[in-house]
This record gives C-alpha cells, structure tokens and sequence, in this order.
C-alpha cells in the first residue's frame, strides 16, 4: 500500500499541503480533485518523492520514499508528466524502450523486448512501432507514453509485486473523446494490478473512472471516499462554489449538472 501519514509541504511562508492523510492498494484508481491552488500537483509530487516534506511521510509498503534510492523507486513507481512530447526525431519503439534502463540489471535483453511489446499491444500502439514520434498525432503520442510508463511497470507487475503509476492532469488540453481516453487507459492499467493516482480537474471523469476520489481545497483533505460520496450537491457547494450535481444513468456514463445561476438552486 501507498501510503502518506500527515503529511504537509511548506514552500518558504506558503503552507502548500496541511495534515493530508492518502492510501492506495495496488489495483485501486484514485482520483485527486480540488479548485485551482488546492494543491492537487504538490501531492502527486509528495506520493512522487519529488519534493520534500515538512511534516509526516510517505510510504510504499512500509519503507519511507526518502529511504528508497531513485533506481528502487523506479521499480515501484512511475510517472507520467503534463509535458510528455519529445523533440527529438525518435520511434515510437525507442520511445518505449527507454523504460528499460529500469529494469536492464534484472531482466534479459528478450525479455525487456517482449515487455515493450505487451506494452504496446495493451495500448494498442504496436502498429506504429516504426512510425516517429513528433510526427504523431496527439492522441498517438498520448498512447505511446503510456505504453512507456507500462512497460516500466510491466517487469514489477509480473513479479507479482506492487507498483504505482502517477499522472498530473493527463486530460488538460485534449478534446472530449481523448480526455475519455486517457481515463480508460489509466483504468486499464489499473486492472492489470497498478495503483493508479491521477490528479483531473473534470469532476465527471472522476465519477466515470475512479475507485476513491480525494477532494482538495486551499491545501486541505476535505472530502475522501467513492465518488458518489464526495461528489454530492452540498460538497460541491461548499468546495467549489456551485449548485451542482452528479447525475448517474444506466446509458450513460456520469454527467455534471450544473445550475443556470450559480449559488442558486436548480430550476425543476
């Protein structure tokens, strides 16, 4: 389990995070929401190991994440970034091979090549093995990525151990159908035993994909369980100011329904 205790980040006389309690199993997608500036991102950074904390820790299985060298970390955890485009004239096979420096004292040459290929047939990508990179389109290169950030988990996930893949606003930017997207392949490898951390700002993905959602605000854990708990009409309110509401259908995956005057009840 992943774990943070009471965890706060202090950036000179900013308090960034306050007294935050997290848990994940392997196999569980949580979702982090919150309002611009709830600190959503330093989170992920803290679950990361990628910034220093100023109170409390965080644990991957017992074991404090300022204990783990880099090359132990990254047997357990990766992560995927906003930025995730490459300048350089790659393929898409070099792309996700260059996961393999992770695991290239432990794994065979065949083997980390049979990785990459489960990788990319799982995010449906095999096909553009020899394609390169920046000539893409954003969908693609969306789906490569991922396929590298898999096949870095992939040796940990068939030795039957826990790991974890962390992602920041992998939906900002993308239009309806790959914002979609990116949530169904985050779940996919979820299913296949991963942790999955995604911070989102569409509360509607959240309901579609997550298991837990943790909602954020000015720094503060105020809400955390399934998302029809913490997505109510009341919290919603409170968290970000609006008369809104979860709708939930058996056609249809949830929608956010959001009053015509804000503050104001809905019209019936």
């Amino acid at each position: 389990m992943l774990e943070a205790h009471n965890v706060s980040v202090q950036v000179g006389q900013k308090l960034l995070l306050k007294d935050i309690d997290f848990s994940i199993n392997p196999g569980e997608f949580a979702v982090v929401l919150g309002p611009n500036g709830a600190g959503k991102s330093t989170l992920l950074k803290a679950l990361c190991g990628d910034i220093s904390l100023s109170q409390g820790d965080v644990t991957y299985h017992q074991q404090r994440v300022q204990d783990l060298n880099a090359l132990d970390l990254s047997h357990i955890r990766a992560v995927l970034t906003q930025q995730y485009d490459c300048e350089f004239p790659f393929c898409v096979q070099e792309i996700v091979d260059m996961s393999h420096y992770v695991h290239q004292h432990n794994c065979t040459p065949d083997s980390l090549r049979e990785y990459s290929q489960q990788a990319m047939q799982t995010l449906s990508v095999e096909h553009l093995a020899k394609r390169c990179f920046t000539q893409l389109s954003g969908g693609e290169k969306q789906r490569v990525q991922f396929a590298r950030v898999l096949c870095q988990l992939l040796p940990t996930l068939h030795a039957h151990k826990p790991c974890y893949l962390m992602i920041d606003e992998p939906t900002a930017s993308l239009d309806l159908y790959h914002q979609y997207q990116v949530m169904k392949l985050a779940q996919q490898i979820a299913k296949l035993g991963a942790g999955v951390v995604a911070v989102v700002h569409d509360l509607a993905l959240a309901a579609s994909f997550a298991d837990k959602v943790y909602l954020l605000q000015q720094g503060e854990l105020v809400a955390t369980g399934s998302p029809e708990e913490v997505l109510s009409n009341a919290q919603l309110m409170s968290t970000y100011g609006i008369d809104a509401e979860i709708t939930l259908s058996d056609m249809f995956l949830p929608t956010l329904g959001v009053a015509k005057v804000f503050g104001l009840s809905a019209e019936k």
